[in-house]
């Protein structure tokens, strides 16, 4: 039986054949079975980025003969469990810088969990499933077939959120396929993601209270290890539409980032756990990454070390040169932008006192500081000084969505594109402090 009369149903069957297929023959596989949420996929906005790219042709290139950049992230991530399964740790780090790259003492955890946590042809083929329509809300016309069937407006929800809503009213019409222990799976994983998103916790890009979903899902420690194999394997295509090469984003502090996310979430769904506890735990593993690079040790009782902490995991720093940078300027932020900053991060989330979720804001931090590319060490401090600023701005502007609101979510990602991608901004970082502060939707209500 010919590649081309086999489904990927008959290939899960036996993973060894599956994984040992020429990665162009796996993509066009994939790529036959999922043609339709690939189509979403080409549609789908995407944050960009200015990295010079490979010379061999992408995923998308192969499948389209040109580049789609949700396409390229979603099926990187697709290579990486074929990497991963197959043990390919040098092409699996690949292009990761020296400094940062994944240890194969974590590759082979990765590897492990995997091949033991999947067990039948079934699963196999739900996560390949689940890694493609991940990102599906991003398509805009997601919602707007939703609201066509429905009636009901819900473009301005998170993409996790839109994804839920036009699969629960039967839009993704592949997870059809599924048998329906696992299509259960998979959408009390999304229903997870909705209001719990493993990169945001990984990042410490959300609040306290956003944990609260991985209390619902005791009892289904099933799905909530495979919405994590997904969530892996997400990261490690993040920045497939720049280097298709490698699983470039999943170096050494994000696997430990992610690693913690997955511990956390075991302990609160498994030993009970709090949700301060397990938020904490995601800060003090990036503290102790630091420190054994040799940076000042940091106490999370303190409100000051706490809120610095949180920044920390928002950048995802990983090196002494830069945990010192920004060090620098954490120290010497001025009171009126630093003290109610302190708080903001401080903040669990509830009614009485709602956290403000910044989404984003670590792509908008991140891409502020090497807006410059190499630049100077003084026009990188410039940058995040403005991006503090104006991520206080943001955090501290008045005014919530009606009802009992916990979490308010401000998205920053037309900032970023607009702004902070802007050739203005490289000249000029502060005028992101002068930049509108986005509207206020409720991310988690009581």
């Amino acid at each position: 039986m010919s590649i081309d009369t086999c489904s990927l149903k008959h290939f899960t069957k036996d993973p060894k054949k599956l994984f040992a297929l020429p990665d162009d023959e796996l993509l066009r596989l994939v790529g036959r079975t999922f043609e339709a949420e690939l189509s979403r996929l080409k549609r789908a906005y995407s944050v960009g980025g200015n990295d010079s790219k490979p010379s061999a042709k992408s995923p998308s290139a192969i499948l389209y003969g040109e580049d789609y950049d949700e396409v390229n992230r979603t099926l990187v991530g697709l290579l990486s469990l074929k990497w991963i399964y197959n043990k390919q740790y040098e092409v699996f780090v690949g292009n990761q810088a020296e400094a940062l790259r994944l240890s194969r003492e974590s590759f082979e955890w990765i590897h492990k969990f995997y091949t033991e946590s999947i067990t039948s042809p079934n699963e196999w083929y739900a996560l390949i499933m689940s890694i493609v329509v991940n990102d599906l809300g991003k398509d805009d016309k997601l919602a707007e077939d939703y609201q066509k069937q429905t009636g009901e407006n819900i473009a301005h929800l998170n993409h996790d959120m839109i994804l839920l809503k036009a699969v629960r009213s039967r839009l993704v019409k592949c997870l059809d396929d599924l048998t329906e222990d696992d299509r259960s799976d998979i959408i009390r994983g999304m229903e997870l993601g909705a209001d719990f998103n493993f990169g945001q916790l990984a990042q410490a890009e959300n609040a306290p209270a956003c944990l609260a979903s991985l209390a619902t899902m005791r009892g289904y420690t099933r799905s909530f290890r495979l919405r994590f194999s997904e969530q892996l394997l997400d990261i490690a295509g993040a920045a497939g539409h720049l280097d298709w090469t490698c699983a470039k984003k999943l170096t050494q502090s994000n696997y430990d980032a992610y690693r913690t996310v997955y511990d956390a979430g075991i302990s609160i769904i498994e030993n009970g756990l709090s949700l301060r506890a397990g938020y904490d735990l995601v800060l003090s593993r990036r503290l102790d990454l630091l420190r054994e690079k040799g940076f000042r040790s940091l106490n999370l009782k303190n409100e000051d070390d706490r809120a610095f902490a949180r920044v920390l995991c928002m950048s995802s720093v990983a090196d002494l040169p830069t945990a010192e940078l920004y060090s620098r300027v954490w120290t010497t932020l001025e009171d009126d932008v630093k003290k109610p900053l302190r708080k903001s991060l401080n903040i669990d989330g509830s009614v009485s006192e709602p956290a403000v979720q910044v989404t984003y804001i670590p792509a908008l931090i991140t891409q502020a500081v090497y807006a410059t590319g190499p630049g100077t060490t003084e026009s990188k401090e410039r940058a995040l000084r403005s991006a503090l600023r104006y991520l206080c701005k943001v955090m501290t502007a008045p005014g919530k969505p009606e009802g009992p609101v916990s979490v308010i979510e401000r998205n920053v990602l037309a900032i970023l594109k607009d702004v902070v991608q802007s050739p203005r901004f490289r000249e000029d970082p502060t005028i992101l402090e002068s930049a509108a502060i986005p509207e206020s939707f409720a991310a988690m209500t009581e």
